[in-house]
């Protein structure tokens, strides 16, 4: 963690910033929304602001979150500063003062902080003697950046997660049949996830069976699924604060011809991708890797999504690996590769793994079984 500071530091200056404030959107008991405050200094819980120059690490925080912060934050190099009230003008002063930005270039993290909080900040500031004021700067994604690549601490939390998903999706195919309703399906996630030991799913879960797997998204219905349907699970576990994702589709009963034949081609084209993607790539041309296998095979027009995203404190997160990203891979980078064909009236078959670029290569994460094609 230590290092993320000196990496977060760097990155500071780079953008010719004094420091950086980093609040959270909400006020968010599940701690869902401040994954950038909890990347830079370990903060788990609901209400804080934490400002990082090149001299100081601070938690500015309510007395609900002062032994929290403590065991948190402290041992990673960090200070606590106690606020009273949400009214930055009882306490910023003081803050700037600790910190050394009285006067100087005070970037702000632009998706930690709502419209509303900006304005009680600016007040804040303009309330100061004028050579106190800070100038508040719309800092670049400079935490984003930082998080794209993964350290050995995240790695191990993150690979806890995906064991978790497999072994969850594993239980829950097992007893797969035709009869059960989505919805219950979808329970029997959750409740092998915390079983396993997940603090809870990363993502709500989807089921879709027969034509509601046509959509990438769906919502699980209280719908029995029918005998020979295929079945898209998409579902993730939640450990130690990070994110997995998995999909796999799987029929309840026999497979049809139709199944056989689209569940091979997306079998191949996420082969593909798994085999060619490399640092230094664009996430645009890793995307084409399996696109180019599905059009090929005469159905481009049912792949409208992007290859994969990256994941992590966030299930979402960069890199995007799609026809519009301008992003590069990297070493150390971790995302999902789950091409798809969905075909309106009869259903949809999508594969999700998760990889990490390793020693120029991707290295496959998840576990979980799939459906093997004759031939391969």
């Amino acid at each position: 963690m230590t290092n993320r500071l000196e990496r977060l530091r760097a990155a500071i200056s780079e953008a010719g910033l004094d420091g950086l404030y980093i609040s959270c959107p909400v006020d968010d008991v599940f701690g869902r929304h401040s994954q950038n405050r909890q990347y830079v200094s370990g903060f788990t819980g609901s209400s804080g602001i934490v400002v990082v120059t090149k001299d100081h690490a601070v938690l500015a925080t309510d007395f609900r979150y002062i032994e929290q912060g403590e065991r948190e934050c402290v041992p990673r190099g960090f200070r606590l500063f106690k606020t009273v009230g949400r009214d930055p003008k009882r306490w910023l002063g003081a803050l700037l003062g600790e910190t050394g930005m009285a006067g100087k270039r005070l970037g702000l993290s632009r998706a930690d902080m709502t419209y509303g909080e900006f304005v009680s900040l600016d007040a804040a500031v303009q309330e100061l003697p004028s050579g106190d004021r800070p100038k508040l700067v719309p800092a670049p994604p400079l935490v984003e950046g930082l998080r794209k690549r993964k350290d050995a601490e995240e790695m191990a939390l993150l690979q806890r997660a995906i064991d978790i998903a497999d072994g969850a999706f594993e239980a829950v195919a097992a007893t797969l049949a035709p009869g059960q309703e989505e919805t219950a399906i979808a329970a029997a996630v959750e409740r092998e996830v915390r079983r396993l030991g997940g603090s809870g799913i990363s993502f709500e879960t989807i089921v879709a069976a027969g034509p509601w797997g046509a959509m990438p998204h769906a919502s699980p219905r209280a719908v029995p699924v029918e005998p020979g349907a295929a079945v898209v699970i998409d579902m993730g576990a939640l450990y130690g604060g990070y994110c997995s994702d998995l999909t796999r589709t799987i029929v309840a009963g026999e497979p049809d011809a139709k199944f056989r034949e689209i569940y091979a081609i997306v079998f191949e084209a996420q082969r593909a991708a798994i085999e060619g993607v490399e640092p230094g790539m664009s996430g645009r041309d890793a995307h084409r890797l399996a696109a180019e296998v599905i059009a090929r095979r005469g159905h481009g027009e049912r792949f409208g999504h992007g290859l994969g995203h990256g994941v992590g404190l966030e299930v979402h997160e960069a890199p995007y690996l799609g026809e519009t990203s301008t992003d590069t891979l990297e070493e150390g980078m971790v995302f999902t590769i789950e091409p798809g064909i969905y075909s309106p009236g009869w259903g949809g078959v999508r594969i999700e793994d998760v990889v990490v670029l390793e020693n120029g290569k991707a290295r496959v994460l998840s576990h979980a079984t799939k459906l093997t094609p004759p031939g391969v």
